[in-house]
């Protein structure tokens, strides 16, 4: 007599995970933050700086937990971008040298630098939220730096510009230890046959030295929330590096780059009207030789954007961009790589021949 077999569940079946539910569709519409809204986060970011300290170097001491002590015992912690500017300050290689020291041998050797190293720094810190220290020191930097920081940039554009900004939302606002990232587009959209193009503007900052006060035309496709910039007539809308500007001139520079926009935005959108239409031979190629020569983008980037400009399959010189542009948003996490593949990207298009 033939046994009864009874079917029995796999293991494999018995813990199968129900499918992941389908990707959210594609926004519709332009989501983003008010001005007023940032402007009271970046006056709010503001009241955690401490005022700066001038100090001799050779009175920097450094403690064996990797704290900062300065005259008059304060004691700071240090963030990334410090370290690397003791180090460079120092002619220390950190990892390198620390990476299995004690943290009284990093001290020893870090002290003994100190002391020999002549002159002064200007020492700009946080408020210490963990409280762990009486702060954070965010850079060590020549006396006679003069920054612009954020809350004053904001204080003008609250003051002459809120109105004109009002038109604007800001679709990301972003942190490093070393520099600020505000981006805004127009609430009227370009319709690129059938894909809406929002303008605006990327306003990067930096008020430890890292970077110039610049703005950027940016353009944003809704559709993927990709970011562009693109320099009209080879020009920003503004750069300025830090140094004394009254309050009156830095409210006209403002006021004259933001107002100018509109007047960018035609022959923006000429160039990607035309770009839609030329084919790239190798577009793989196209990519690597506008991000290869660049220090300031990695390789695997570089090498992700030249994976998905042929898998979209979109050869043209508006392909090529997209395809930088969204490796820029959606792989990279970075918001200074994110800039600079941006700004290649933007000239890239720039470079376009006008057909329309």
């Amino acid at each position: 007599m033939n046994a009864r077999v009874s079917a029995v569940p796999s293991v494999a079946l018995a813990v199968a995970q129900p499918p992941l539910p389908p990707p959210p569709p594609p926004p519709t519409t332009l989501r983003g933050r008010s001005f007023a809204d940032v402007y009271q986060s970046v006056m709010q970011r503001s009241g955690e700086m401490l005022p700066d300290q001038v100090v001799h170097v050779a009175d920097l001491r450094m403690t064996p937990e990797g704290n900062i002590t300065l005259p008059g015992a304060l004691c700071y912690r240090i963030n990334d971008h410090a370290k690397r500017q003791i180090s460079s300050l120092l002619g220390l290689r950190w990892e390198k040298w620390f990476g299995s020291a004690s943290g009284e041998e990093r001290a020893e050797e870090v002290n003994r630098r100190f002391q020999r190293t002549p002159g002064e720094k200007k020492i700009r810190a946080w408020v210490d939220r963990d409280g762990q220290a009486d702060g954070v020191a965010r850079a060590f930097l020549a006396p006679t730096f003069t920054p612009i920081d954020d809350a004053r940039l904001f204080d003008r554009m609250n003051t002459m510009l809120r109105g004109l900004l009002d038109e604007y939302r800001f679709t990301a606002v972003q942190f490093t230890d070393s520099t600020t990232h505000y981006t805004a587009v127009h609430t009227e959209a370009f319709d690129l046959d059938g894909e809406l193009l929002h303008p605006g503007f990327h306003l990067r900052n930096s008020e430890v030295g890292a970077s110039a006060l610049s703005l950027d035309d940016h353009w944003m496709r809704l559709v993927c929330l990709n970011g562009l910039m693109v320099r009209v007539g080879g020009k920003r809308s503004l750069y300025r590096t830090h140094r004394a500007i009254e309050d009156d001139q830095l409210a006209a520079a403002l006021v004259i780059a933001v107002g100018r926009l509109p007047e960018r935005w035609a022959p923006a959108f000429a160039w990607m009207q035309s770009a839609k239409k030329i084919t790239v031979p190798h577009p793989d190629d196209a990519v690597a030789a506008i991000l290869g020569d660049s220090a300031e983008v990695p390789k695997a980037m570089l090498e992700e954007a030249q994976r998905v400009v042929l898998r979209d399959g979109d050869a043209t010189r508006f392909g090529v961009v997209q395809a930088i542009t969204l490796v820029a948003h959606q792989t990279n996490k970075d918001p200074d790589v994110r800039f600079a593949m941006e700004r290649l990207a933007g000239d890239y298009l720039v470079a376009t021949p006008n057909s329309v």
